[in-house]
């Protein structure tokens, strides 16, 4: 046993294909992911057709700042901004209309904000964000009205952000990321282990040996979550907290333990993943039919209150889901194991029914061999 498990381990550390993409997945996929985008906006062009030209329109003006948008070009023609728009010139532009000071005093100012929608996403962040600077704005003229009478009570507001104080979007990414990577190659892996035994000629060798099956299987799993799991703790330490500087919560051990339990689902696909794939080419184009509808229902990248109904009931199958759940409330949220240990246990459960299907589905596929 102990030889087949040294075997394992020098044949993963021997493929510098798979030892190369490895490194990669777990280093600077997860650094392009924390910071090679931004979820708000920044240096987005905008442009304000002012018909007003009054001191509130140019104070509303001079809330347009960096670092979200670029410095807004004032246009003196409507016909400017049609042509601004078609040329993808301005994302955004935004119409002051005459009388607006005026109106502001009354109670009934109104502005006109035009947005190219080509884009959808930048669009929709975009003008957001306009519509939040234009909110201060109201707010700050209303509170200035508020304070010219006596005796009106003021209530003040001050937002808190639990758990991630600074809104930094790129602490969310790159854990996302790193969750992502573990849920591929943990799939990848254990298959291509197996898959390699085949196309080397060595399953043969081994059915006829006194190792059954089952130990073949449980040697694999083994080495491949050895393998695993020191990927997981270097690209926590190196890259997460010391090249990225993320504040995570939580310790290393018990990350390990949670990535130790979501290892029996990976492995059980993996294992599912083995006894459709006939090539080693194959691996992949299984691994993604199977990954991309985990991604869905995780929620790494759509919000599970975001999906259909009938799509929210199935979160409760996909092993991805449980993970990042444990992992955001232990990195980030700083929760402990007694209060994820439910999670935990209905994700050891999934996992042990995925890693028995797996492996039956291999066996029978190795018995066809024989």
């Amino acid at each position: 046993m102990w030889q087949l498990l040294r075997k394992e381990l020098l044949h993963i550390l021997r493929d510098r294909g798979l030892v190369i993409f490895i490194l990669y997945a777990f280093t600077l996929d997860i650094h392009l992911a924390a910071q090679g985008f931004k979820l708000i906006p920044e240096m987005v062009s905008i442009s304000v057709y002012d018909e007003d030209r009054s001191s509130r329109s140019r104070a509303l003006v001079e809330m347009i700042t960096s670092p979200a948008f670029r410095t807004p070009e004032l246009i003196d023609d409507r016909r400017e901004i049609d042509r601004l728009l078609n040329d993808s010139r301005t994302v955004l532009t935004l119409v002051i209309p005459s009388g607006f000071q005026r109106d502001l005093y009354r109670g009934g100012a109104s502005l006109q904000v035009l947005v190219d929608g080509t884009q959808s996403t930048a669009a929709y962040l975009s003008s957001a964000y306009l519509g939040s600077v234009i909110e201060r704005y109201a707010e700050g003229v209303s509170m200035q009205r508020l304070e010219m009478i006596r005796g009106l009570p003021r209530v003040g507001l001050e937002p808190r952000i639990f758990f991630n104080p600074l809104a930094r979007d790129d602490l969310f990414e790159g854990i996302n990321e790193f969750f992502m990577v573990v849920s591929l190659i943990g799939m990848i892996l254990p298959a291509a282990i197996l898959i390699r035994e085949k196309e080397y000629g060595t399953i043969e060798q081994i059915l006829i040996s006194p190792l059954s099956i089952r130990r073949l299987l449980l040697m694999k799993m083994v080495a491949s979550s050895i393998f695993l799991l020191a990927m997981i703790a270097f690209s926590y330490q190196f890259v997460l907290k010391l090249w990225l500087g993320f504040p995570l919560k939580g310790t290393i051990h018990e990350f390990l333990l949670i990535s130790l339990v979501y290892g029996t689902a990976t492995s059980g696909l993996a294992f599912i993943i083995a006894s459709v794939a006939r090539r080693f080419s194959q691996i992949g184009m299984l691994t993604i039919a199977i990954f991309a509808p985990m991604l869905l229902l995780s929620g790494g990248w759509v919000p599970p209150e975001a999906l259909p109904e009938w799509l929210r009931r199935l979160t409760v199958v996909s092993p991805m889901k449980y993970y990042m759940d444990l992992g955001i409330g232990l990195l980030i949220r700083g929760a402990g194991i007694g209060l994820l240990l439910p999670k935990m246990l209905r994700l050891l459960m999934l996992g042990s029914i995925l890693t028995a299907l797996g492996y039956l589905l291999y066996r029978r596929r190795v018995l066809r061999m024989e």
